[in-house]
């Protein structure tokens, strides 16, 4: 009875060990799926959110690179347009200048043999003299070169259809006065030039003539109008 009863006490220990075998091997098959799929599906997360996160940086960065570029686009624009404003007013400056150079003056003149007078903000011509400046009148000179080429300047005459007929002293230093025409002698003009100290000669003044007073023949028609009225008086 006793063995028995033994028997049967190790055999419902025996299943409860079992039992809790199969509890034990189950809980931890559960644990292990569970791992294994927290392991897989927040691996995927963690993946996605890494990408995601980069994603976002890298779109972050698009913007930033693409606002600095609109930022150096439109500070380039604005240079750009202040460079262009600079040149527009440089260009205009340049041409007031120019034509406040070239602006000139003529009136009428009180003297006998002058149509009118020119006056121009001419400037000095330039020089190949030293200084201190000497006056010369001789053909083939530096400063006689430089005094044609000045009165060429002043009166628009080619160098090709300009007759010299006088060059001399204005009267004070370093002031000269060329008495020129063209080739047909239909122009003519009187130059009144200075002399700028490492300049030049510069032209001041033009006058216009009715006629060419250096010329040989100029005032032998009145001579021979007053011989007439001479002779007439005596007869």
């Amino acid at each position: 009875m006793d063995h028995q009863y033994s028997r049967s006490e190790r055999y419902e220990k025996r299943r409860k060990n079992t039992k809790t075998m199969n509890i034990l091997i189950w809980a931890i098959i559960i644990l292990l799926v569970v791992f294994i799929a927290f392991w897989i599906f927040g691996g995927d997360g963690e993946v996605e959110e890494e990408q995601t996160e980069q994603n976002t940086s890298a779109d972050a960065e698009d913007e930033e690179e693409e606002h600095n570029e609109n930022e150096v686009s439109e500070g380039e624009e604005e240079d750009s347009s202040e460079q262009e404003e600079s040149t527009t007013d440089e260009s205009s400056e340049e041409e007031s200048n120019e034509e406040e150079s070239e602006e000139e003056h003529v009136y009428e003149s009180d003297e006998d043999n002058v149509v009118r007078v020119i006056e121009r903000n001419w400037t000095p011509i330039g020089t190949e003299q030293e200084e201190p400046h000497t006056t010369q009148f001789s053909e083939g000179t530096q400063d006689r070169v430089e005094m044609e080429q000045a009165i060429i300047y002043a009166t628009g005459l080619s160098e090709d259809d300009i007759i010299f007929w006088r060059l001399e002293s204005g009267g004070v230093a370093n002031q000269v006065i060329g008495t020129v025409t063209d080739s047909a002698q239909q122009e003519i003009y009187r130059v009144y030039l200075d002399w700028i100290e490492h300049e030049g000669w510069e032209p001041q003044k033009v006058e216009e003539l009715y006629e060419n007073d250096q010329h040989p023949d100029y005032g032998s028609e009145e001579d021979e109008n007053e011989e007439d009225t001479s002779e007439e008086d005596e007869e």
